[in-house]
């Protein structure tokens, strides 16, 4: 999805949030965000993967396209599947709920079979 400024006004709304302009920058131009921890780095990744286009991202297995703010290499997983997936989920149901087309999201087959959300 084409990211621009009057969109950025609708994902704030779904979202209840106001972004900063480093993030409003990445998801229009892609501009690089710097800086450490706890500058939303992490939350504008979830936005714009969600609203990408691509194969269902599976779930469970968040480690496979998560952002890179998660320290040692060692503390991936855990970052992934905890603080990582609940973000990214959050983001994909207010985005969802709201009418935007969200990326397809695929949960561990059970007894053979795929679930899309």
């Amino acid at each position: 999805m084409n990211i621009d400024v009057s969109v950025i006004k609708e994902i704030e709304k779904a979202l209840s949030i106001e972004l900063f302009q480093h993030q409003r920058d990445y998801l229009a131009n892609g501009t690089p965000m710097h800086g450490g921890r706890g500058n939303g780095k992490t939350l504008a990744h979830c936005i714009k993967l969600v609203l990408s286009e691509g194969i269902p991202l599976n779930i469970d297995l968040p480690e496979l396209f998560c952002d890179d703010d998660y320290g040692s290499e060692n503390n991936k997983v855990n970052y992934a599947r905890s603080y990582y997936r609940r973000m990214f989920q959050e983001v994909w149901e207010k985005l969802k709920a709201t009418g935007f087309p969200v990326r397809g999201v695929v949960f561990r087959p059970k007894e053979g079979t795929t679930y899309d959300k």
